[in-house]
């Protein structure tokens, strides 16, 4: 049986969402066709990047799953070139400037930051070194981290697939990655409106727009005796979750309502203490899914995202989203499916809420559309025929 090899930054089940739920669900869609082996490391935070897992490898559900110990990970001294690296971003304004779509950093100086960000492994650089000729192809999840960018290095370019996911962040402003984007034989973008930035950014390279299956099964909804706003995932700034925050604070101010804000996940900020706010922290995936069933609206804030896995699971519950007119996958999202709006700033959050809010049967409708479009977009055999085919493409060379 042939080989293939996921190259992803962490693995473990207590990781929901990102790159790694992407990870796992491609090498469990590829695992009847090949032998899958998944080559990451011994960290589970991605805050530090500490050794927490052992080292060695595990096998779980046919899949052999290779971890080794990171090298480096974050310190204050990495956080002093990220708040660097974003001031100059800001200073530039590179998403404005036509014929500027790189930050002038020197190479050696963006390998640094890359470096630094961790989770660097030289024992998984290594491994990729001397193992790579065992698989017909290997796969990087996600562009950011060293793991893909001093894999990449390691291995010929023939073999060599790039999921990106991509976001619009001062990152992805680095010509380092784009240098490092010519060396894969092919991109995998899991949205086309991934794809539009990739290209923008690092030119038109090989590629294809391979989507991810979500959850669609139906749930019955959480039983409450008021309407709510649910947030679902990582509670933190970077996530948007500070605005989302305050936006509806000051929305409960202004408007008369028993509705009230959910939260789901780790929080990494400092909630404040409000009698409509409703912190619920970690909860398990079937009363994820009961809550998302049950929401009047699901909110995604987060200016980030290559493909938002909560938002269309949501959807999938015949729930109307509200997404952060900033990220542009999340904006493709409502305006292809119609089951949501879009906000840029405080009176159009506002605004949105009370028009989602104001009719019942118009709800419903823009729920209905939100799940036939998860439905008809993310069919599970769709995407493994998709990358099986990918795969098989660079085996047969």
């Amino acid at each position: 049986m042939k080989q293939v090899a996921i190259v992803v930054q962490r693995s473990h089940k207590s990781i929901v969402g990102g790159s790694e739920a992407l990870a796992w669900q491609y090498a469990n869609l590829l695992n009847d066709e090949f032998k899958v082996d998944i080559i990451t490391t011994t960290a589970l935070d991605y805050a530090t990047w500490a050794n927490e897992l052992p080292p060695g490898c595990e096998t779980q559900q046919g899949i052999n799953i290779y971890r080794f110990p990171v090298s480096i990970g974050r310190s204050n001294y990495w956080h002093n070139l990220h708040e660097r690296l974003v001031k100059e971003f800001q200073k530039y304004q590179y998403r404005r400037i036509t014929n500027s779509q790189t930050i002038p950093w020197n190479i050696a100086l963006q390998e640094e930051f890359i470096r630094r960000q961790g989770p660097y492994s030289l024992p998984l650089l290594s491994f990729l070194k001397q193992r790579w000729s065992d698989y017909q192809s290997i796969i990087f999840a996600t562009y950011l981290y060293p793991t893909t960018y001093f894999g990449i290095l390691q291995v010929p370019s023939s073999k060599v697939l790039l999921i990106p996911t991509l976001h619009d962040e001062p990152a992805a402003y680095l010509s380092a990655y784009k240098y490092m984007a010519c060396r894969a034989r092919l991109l995998i973008w899991v949205t086309n409106a991934e794809k539009v930035l990739g290209e923008s950014l690092w030119g038109e390279l090989p590629g294809k727009v391979v989507s991810m299956s979500v959850d669609t099964t139906p749930y019955s909804p959480y039983k409450t005796k008021y309407p709510y706003i649910l947030y679902s995932g990582r509670i933190d700034s970077r996530k948007g979750c500070n605005d989302l925050i305050n936006f509806f604070i000051q929305f409960k101010k202004d408007i008369s309502s028993t509705l009230r804000l959910i939260l789901t996940g780790k929080n990494e900020i400092e909630i404040p203490n409000h009698p409509d706010i409703d912190f619920k922290g970690f909860v398990s995936s079937e009363e994820k899914f009961k809550l998302m069933a049950g929401a009047s609206i699901f909110v995604m804030p987060s200016p980030y995202e290559s493909f938002s896995i909560v938002t269309l699971e949501a959807m999938a519950q015949c729930t109307p989203v509200l997404v952060n007119g900033l990220c542009q996958v999340l904006v493709e999202h409502v305006e292809r499916s119609g089951g949501g709006k879009i906000y840029h700033n405080y009176d159009e959050f506002s605004a949105a809420i009370q028009t989602i809010m104001a009719d019942q049967n118009q709800r419903v409708v823009m729920g209905n559309l939100a799940r036939d479009y998860v439905v008809s977009n993310d069919a599970l055999n769709n995407i493994k025929s998709q990358l099986i085919e990918i795969v098989n493409s660079c085996c047969d060379e």
